[in-house]
């Protein structure tokens, strides 16, 4: 099995499962389906607390207690905005899946100066230079697993799938906590894709997951 070292000399094992693609296994597929039902649940529920809120503020509230209610609806808001918007990532996850395989990392995981979780991985073409994802935001940021584990120390080994210069998924081993973590121009047209230092099999193997290449 091939290895890879991190910069404090310790052994990577690039792929913790006999299979291919990180797709191919059963556990795999079992993490996807418990990720989209979670999401989905936490999007709903979330949509109905606003049905709730304006339900009673409607039938029970005067108009004084609709405006003190007022900023807990902001933040309703913004609670249903992230949930829906985490959702939306969950159709990036299996394309990613089905292209690349696992590999098992160590000592990936930090928090940076604004608050967000940084997970560094090898570049595929430059295994000895790595690569930073970044996940959570300076806003609530602190809601997600990876910024609480990231904080609190608790984050060893982690597995991920992909290629850091366009996109990944991470996940705690299992594998467990997917999540879709990306640079800016793999998806956002409105930046230069990837061009420079990308080999032509990594360029294609990143279009086939859905990522912009150049």
């Amino acid at each position: 099995m091939p290895y890879l070292v991190d910069q404090s000399g310790s052994e990577l094992v690039v792929d913790p499962t006999p299979f291919k693609t990180a797709y191919e296994d059963p556990a795999t597929r079992r993490a996807f389906r418990r990720t989209v039902m979670f999401r989905t649940g936490v999007a709903l529920f979330s949509l109905v607390l606003h049905v709730v809120w304006l339900y009673a503020n409607v039938v029970f509230l005067t108009p004084v207690w609709l405006w003190i209610t007022f900023p807990l609806w902001l933040v309703i808001l913004y609670v249903s905005m992230a949930a829906v918007g985490r959702l939306l990532t969950v159709r990036a996850l299996r394309p990613v899946l089905k292209v690349y395989p696992w590999q098992r990392l160590h000592d990936a995981v930090e928090i940076a100066k604004n608050g967000t979780t940084r997970i560094s991985v090898p570049n595929p073409d430059q295994p000895e230079k790595p690569v930073s994802l970044k996940e959570g935001n300076w806003l609530g940021s602190g809601v997600t697993y990876w910024v609480r584990a990231a904080k609190a120390g608790t984050v060893g080994e982690i597995w991920f799938a992909g290629d850091p210069r366009f996109v990944g998924v991470a996940g705690v081993p299992g594998p467990g906590r997917l999540i879709v973590i990306s640079q800016p121009e793999a998806f956002n047209d409105r930046t230069s894709a990837r061009k420079r230092g990308v080999s032509p099999e990594a360029r294609e193997r990143a279009r086939a997951a859905g990522a912009r290449v150049g």
